[in-house]
């Protein structure tokens, strides 16, 4: 269990840093133009689909095999809890609101962005915001089933 804990921390920590950093960009890219933010989008995000993605899949494998190992009681629900909010992120903001934009996206040229390319954003925008929340409270649970077994009698 200590192994699968350690690795879904480290793996927890750096999905996090992920999300993390889309929302720390929000602000700045809302002053940008289509053409500039659909560049960005093309060229900006390849590390974060192929790295990002395997940390993403080995933070759902690691906490799931935590959440399976961990003895019945607390550290059980509260490793339950952080691969339920990473699967939520994954499943339902990734597949079902950031991906059909990056999906969308990938299509446009810079030089002919829709004049809907606002809406496009925002959706983006506010899917990396839920998937941070998500991941925040996923990794806050990680943390909490650590310090759990310290703190009870």
């Amino acid at each position: 269990m200590a192994f699968w804990l350690a690795l879904s921390l480290v793996l927890g920590a750096l999905l996090l840093g992920t999300t993390f950093a889309h929302v720390l960009e929000i602000r700045a890219k809302s002053h940008m133009d289509g053409a500039l933010w659909t560049t960005l989008q093309h060229r900006l995000y390849m590390a974060f689909a192929t790295v990002g993605g395997a940390v993403e899949i080995g933070t759902l494998v690691s906490t799931a095999a935590l959440a399976w190992t961990a003895p019945a009681g607390a550290g059980r629900a509260l490793a339950g809890g952080a691969f339920a909010s990473f699967t939520c992120a994954f499943v339902v903001v990734w597949v079902g609101i950031v991906n059909p934009v990056n999906r969308e996206v990938a299509r446009w040229e810079p030089s002919a962005v829709p004049s809907d390319w606002q809406r496009w954003r925002r959706r983006w925008d506010t899917g990396h915001a839920l998937r941070f929340g998500l991941h925040l409270l996923g990794f806050v649970l990680l943390v909490a089933q650590r310090i759990a077994p310290a703190s009870a009698p």
